[in-house]
């Protein structure tokens, strides 16, 4: 039985988020108990309508996800019908009647905004980013906070099809983007270790973001650490000359500028 986490939100509107897909699918009905869905095929079915929610998606395409890397067998398309019906089963209704739809050789999952986390994890996204744009770092902060508590693992988990792949890396840059957000609101709100902790595990996943880079030796010069911040350019620039071939552009060697100014 997939059984949803305390982490559930509310959509705007008063409207409880139903689907989660930011790591193993899970669902639960509006202020009801969790969705029974078994795991397995019937699991993978849901997670591809809900990769294409609201649009229709043809029985070769859910017989691929469902068998991906295998053939899928000559019983496929009686099996999914049997998945679909079971899914049918356990969802509730959308607010414009049945949950999955079907026209000849198509399937479509009837999702309402907000339903999902990957909603409520843009929404964040953008309101967090407009809330830094008006000088409230404190706002974006709980909103960029909420935002990333909706990952609980890798997004679509156990979806291998090129739609998906696509998707998990927007969700994974979207993941990325919403720490750089959090690392400048804790920066704004003088929040130096926590900003430095997230600087840190950022460059951890990814040493080639010179911007990172920068607003980490930015941080370290700002709090006093201006040595800490000289061994950190250092760092930077020997891993972009190494992997890239070129030196530092004119934010982190901006950057550096400032760590020496300060020790002179």
């Amino acid at each position: 039985m997939i059984v949803l986490s305390d982490r559930t939100k509310y959509a705007k509107g008063g409207r409880r988020m139903l689907f989660q897909v930011l790591g193993p699918l899970e669902g639960r009905t509006p202020g009801g108990p969790p969705l029974a869905i078994k795991p397995g095929k019937p699991t993978t079915v849901l997670a591809a309508l809900l990769l294409d929610r609201d649009r229709w998606v043809g029985v070769d395409r859910l017989i691929d996800a469902a068998w991906t890397g295998r053939t899928p067998p000559a019983s496929a398309a009686g099996n999914l019908k049997s998945y679909v019906c079971g899914l049918r089963q356990v969802l509730p209704p959308a607010r414009s009647g049945t949950r999955i739809e079907s026209r000849q050789g198509a399937y479509r999952l009837r999702v309402e905004v907000g339903e999902v986390d990957i909603d409520h994890a843009d929404l964040g996204a953008a309101e967090a980013r407009q809330a830094l744009s008006d000088g409230d770092p404190e706002r974006a902060a709980k909103l960029l906070a909420d935002a990333l508590d909706l990952w609980r693992g890798r997004p679509f988990e156990g979806l291998r099809t090129p739609a998906a792949i696509a998707e998990v890396a927007r969700l994974d840059r979207l993941h990325t983007q919403l720490r750089e957000d959090l690392a400048e609101a804790y920066h704004c709100l003088g929040k130096h270790f926590e900003t430095i902790t997230l600087l840190h595990g950022l460059l951890d996943e990814s040493p080639l973001r010179e911007h990172t880079w920068a607003k980490l030796v930015q941080v370290l010069t700002e709090t006093g650490r201006r040595n800490e911040a000289l061994a950190t350019y250092r760092r930077a620039r020997s891993v972009i000359v190494r992997e890239l071939g070129v030196e530092p552009g004119a934010v982190l060697s901006g950057a550096h500028h400032e760590a020496l100014r300060g020790c002179a």
